[in-house]
């Protein structure tokens, strides 16, 4: 077992994911400055196939850690499917990666659901990060990108696309997690697992998980929907903006 695989002390993980926090925080400001700047449409290109590469990098990455490389680590079809709502945002903010290098398509909908769950879900896994199943460097590495990378890759298609998220988005977000709490409900019932915390909340100490279960995710529900107006919102005062210009 390598110095990248061996096991932490929790204040030895906190330490690292505040300094990677750091880091990828530099880099989504750059990738700001990048996407309004730049506008050689080459150059756009290669971030672009750039984050794409880097984004399925870091999910084989992920897979091949839990796999060969932590041997602390238990990999079981209850905990360790793509069925999280930062796989589904991570993975929707590639495909329109994808999208806009080859088919010159906006996928609203697509991006609509990615900067959603990107913004509130794999935001707050930032902030209050979980450390359950989280032993080594390598673990907090991966961790940490698979929210981070989401929003970089928002960001990206944000200001070097102009993509928006709009007012139907909070709507059709909305009634997409609905319709995935009964199919993974479903899975979770059929697997005994606890896929998108429907059974149980994380591990963290977060101001929005109020009560215990099933009240917390009523509570969710509200709060969710009230959050997607709020960042609906800086699209609001940019278009604003841009009208007295």
């Amino acid at each position: 077992m390598n110095s990248f695989s061996i096991l932490l002390s929790d204040q030895q993980l906190y330490s690292i994911h505040n300094s990677l926090t750091c880091i990828l925080f530099i880099f989504w400001i750059v990738i700001c400055f990048l996407g309004y700047t730049i506008k050689n449409c080459e150059y756009r290109k290669n971030i672009t196939i750039s984050l794409i590469c880097i984004s399925a990098f870091q999910e084989l990455f992920d897979y091949y850690n839990r796999f060969f490389l932590n041997e602390l680590y238990n990999v079981n079809i209850q905990t360790d499917l793509p069925l999280q709502l930062c796989h589904i945002a991570y993975w929707f903010s590639v495909i329109c990666l994808i999208s806009k290098l080859y088919y010159k398509t906006n996928n609203q909908f697509y991006f609509n659901c990615a900067y959603f769950f990107g913004f509130s879900g794999a935001l707050q896994g930032i902030i209050t990060v979980d450390l359950s199943g989280i032993y080594t460097f390598y673990d907090m590495l991966t961790l940490h990108l698979q929210h981070s990378l989401i929003i970089l890759n928002l960001l990206w298609l944000i200001f070097a696309y102009n993509m928006k998220f709009n007012k139907r988005g909070i709507i059709q977000s909305f009634l997409f997690i609905n319709v995935l709490l009964i199919i993974i409900g479903a899975i979770n019932f059929i697997l005994d697992s606890n896929y998108m915390f429907l059974c149980a909340p994380p591990n963290v100490n977060n101001l929005f998980l109020i009560g215990q279960w099933p009240y917390y995710l009523i509570i969710l529900e509200v709060i969710f929907l009230v959050y997607g107006y709020v960042l609906y919102l800086p699209f609001v005062v940019i278009k604003y903006l841009n009208r007295y210009k």
